[in-house]
């Protein structure tokens, strides 16, 4: 059994849908949600074997120990084996089913950089008592719980995973979502220091997305915007498309607001566009040419993974997690005073600064016929598959159980 607080559209949650499919077909699987906070659509994606269970919490309700009770009394029913949660928070609305079920193995899954730095002692050590198992999607990840005095031998690394099906990348799609090549057709002041370069004017557009939930402290929306618009002052002439997918995350709709308000008052409303949620990413990255995760922090990146997989030429974040993805082996170089560094698949910039952003961009422009497409999408599908996400956690948890 799957357990996660909240269910709404998001990378955490299209993985746990793909996860819960692929395993169905040869086990038993549940998901359980258990606040009423869930996008009714996306139970529909899951395979009609995946039992869904929704225990409706109300957010924030202080009746929390019933729903507890609720939990518990379905795992002792259902015979559930396994109970892997999705946070630490739904590690302690499991404490119940430690004491009723105790051959019942407890994983959690950490899914963000930053997140055991913040706990207090009390939570850490509450979770150690009940969780069997804790599962980092990243080295960097991985690196942060050991920090908090969680036992060794109770982490494991295990890379998040994509539907490689569904993310590849078809140079014959791609030539048919685009125009021709990239050509030059005017000088642009593009160096800081006063110098030209050449720089694509008017002509094929350069599709640039970004694909996350809205939330600027965290993703850094904000500063992909304002590299676009630097990248225009340099060459007002660009035809450059910047998309944005992904809903406000909640609380952020005046910022979203915000965000558009400032772009037509700049008269550059015809760069960018706000598709909110969307509903086929594949689709939407095979007519990109560019893909940006400008996040401030980040524990992985699993847009990204999708991205490459698309074969599309990235600029990332100079973060650990998006950094580990990238880097393959420390296969980069420093491309310049902008503390880029340059790898097979695209660019690490300098982590919150629109400056490095505009540069890691500028750079891929100018170079991106020499990106190997196809290499960058067999090694994210490759790495980063499905198969291996399910073969992995299954042998995690026979090993458990035995």
């Amino acid at each position: 059994m799957f357990l996660i607080y909240s269910f709404n559209i998001g990378g955490i949650e299209r993985q746990l849908i793909e996860m819960c499919n692929a395993m169905a077909a040869e086990n038993k699987v549940w998901l359980c949600v258990i606040n009423r906070d869930y996008t009714e659509s996306l139970f529909a994606d899951l395979e009609p074997k995946v039992s869904v269970i929704r225990l409706d919490k109300t957010p924030g309700h202080s009746g929390q120990l019933a729903y507890m009770r609720k939990l518990a009394s379905v795992v002792r029913d259902e015979h559930i084996d396994i109970l892997h949660c999705q946070g630490i928070n739904c590690v302690l609305f499991s404490a119940l089913v430690k004491l009723c079920s105790p051959r019942t193995r407890i994983l959690n899954t950490v899914h963000d950089i930053g997140n055991y730095s913040s706990y207090s002692s009390a939570k850490i050590f509450a979770q150690n008592r009940i969780c069997d198992m804790t599962i980092a999607i990243s080295h960097s990840v991985e690196k942060e719980i050991r920090s908090r005095s969680v036992p060794s031998e109770k982490i494991i690394t295990i890379y998040n995973a994509i539907n490689t099906e569904k993310f590849q990348y078809c140079a014959e799609k791609s030539l048919s979502c685009t125009s021709s090549p990239l050509t030059v057709s005017a000088s642009c002041n593009a160096g800081t220091d006063g110098s030209s370069e050449k720089l694509p004017a008017s002509g094929k557009a350069i599709n640039i997305c970004n694909v996350a939930r809205f939330y600027p402290e965290k993703k850094g929306q904000d500063l992909l915007a304002e590299a676009v618009r630097k990248l225009l002052d340099l060459c007002p002439d660009m035809n450059i498309c910047c998309t944005f997918a992904g809903a406000p995350a909640a609380g952020q709709e005046e910022k979203y607001e915000q965000l558009q308000q400032s772009i037509r008052a700049d008269g550059l409303e015809n760069h960018f566009s706000f598709l909110g949620n969307v509903d086929d990413i594949p689709a939407l990255l095979a007519q990109q040419d560019i893909f940006v995760l400008p996040s401030r922090y980040e524990g992985f990146g699993i847009s990204l993974v999708e991205a490459m997989a698309a074969g599309l030429p990235c600029a990332a974040s100079d973060l650990d997690g998006p950094a580990e993805i990238m880097t393959a082996g420390n296969n980069c170089t420093v491309a310049d005073e902008k503390s880029l560094r340059k790898t097979p698949y695209g660019i690490l910039f300098r982590p919150g600064d629109s400056d490095s952003l505009t540069a890691a961009l500028r750079e891929i422009i100018r170079h991106q016929e020499s990106y190997d497409r196809q290499m960058i999408s067999d090694y994210a599908r490759e790495t980063y598959s499905m198969s291996r996400l399910v073969k992995e956690h299954l042998e995690l948890y026979t090993r458990l159980l035995h």
